[in-house]
């Protein structure tokens, strides 16, 4: 009687293991997908987090996104404490609209993907390099928005140069206010100003990066036509704020609207 008991309780044991068993095989749960910035700037990367919980051991995890109406891409999430995941989407235009969903494989084969979430990388920041004075060795910057820009950490290059005495940080502080006007002369010490020179007889270029590395303007008087300044009052500038053409001002229009510069 007592081996009946027994043999009967052990079916029981492993009828209710087999149930249990069943009762969790399913995808795994994903939860708390975070953004990081969850507003980022133009060419910024942004780092997906993700928290997914599973009985059984999540065997792949991977971030799935798409730029706008493109293709899909996907990034390897890499495992850390306390169930969470991340991954790293590379930095996007301005304006681009992200759109990222987070799947997870579990050792039992089942997939789960979560809803779909929308990035918007902001919009750009229409801050032009507008006009040169190679003689005075000065250069105008224009804003174009309508709301004053923070240029702290910008940073000016000359000619695509990588070298330090070709680049140069716009000090902490500097702004330039809504459809204004920013003068910037030259300063051998790099201090107030740009240290790098600017020739009246040849060709220069010169590209304005955001504090994030993101490239925001060019002014490019180095490759095709060059022009050449010559002597003062002559400058060299965009035929109007922001253009794209470059033309000779025989009297330029620093601090003030490139329409206004006689061509």
């Amino acid at each position: 009687m007592r081996n009946i008991l027994f043999a009967t309780i052990t079916i029981v044991i492993l009828l209710c293991s087999c149930v249990k068993d069943e009762q969790y095989s399913g995808p795994a749960v994903i939860e708390n997908i975070t953004f990081n910035p969850s507003a980022p700037k133009a060419n910024q990367a942004i780092t997906v987090t993700c928290k997914i919980t599973d009985l059984k051991s999540v065997t792949a995890a991977v971030v799935k996104y798409k730029i706008n109406t493109g293709s899909v891409l996907s990034v390897p999430m890499t495992a850390g404490s306390l169930r969470t995941f991340t991954a790293t989407i590379p930095g996007q235009a301005d304006n681009a609209d992200i759109f990222v969903t987070v799947e997870a494989t579990n050792e039992g084969g089942f997939v789960a993907v979560s809803a779909q979430q929308k990035v918007k990388v902001a919009p750009p920041v229409m801050v032009y390099v507008n006009e040169c004075d190679p003689n005075a060795k000065s250069m105008e910057l224009y804003n174009d928005m309508t709301t004053e820009v923070d240029l702290s950490g910008w940073k000016l290059r000359k000619d695509g140069s990588t070298a330090d005495k070709d680049n140069w940080t716009i000090p902490a502080g500097t702004k330039i206010a809504a459809k204004g006007y920013l003068v910037i002369q030259q300063d051998a010490a790099g201090i107030t100003g740009f240290p790098f020179g600017m020739s009246g007889t040849k060709g220069f270029s010169y590209h304005l990066f955001d504090a994030d590395g993101g490239t925001r303007n060019l002014l490019d008087n180095l490759t095709g036509t060059i022009i050449k300044a010559g002597a003062s009052p002559n400058t060299i500038g965009r035929r109007t704020n922001g253009a794209t053409e470059l033309v000779l001002f025989t009297t330029g229009s620093m601090g003030a609207s490139n329409a206004t510069g006689t061509i």
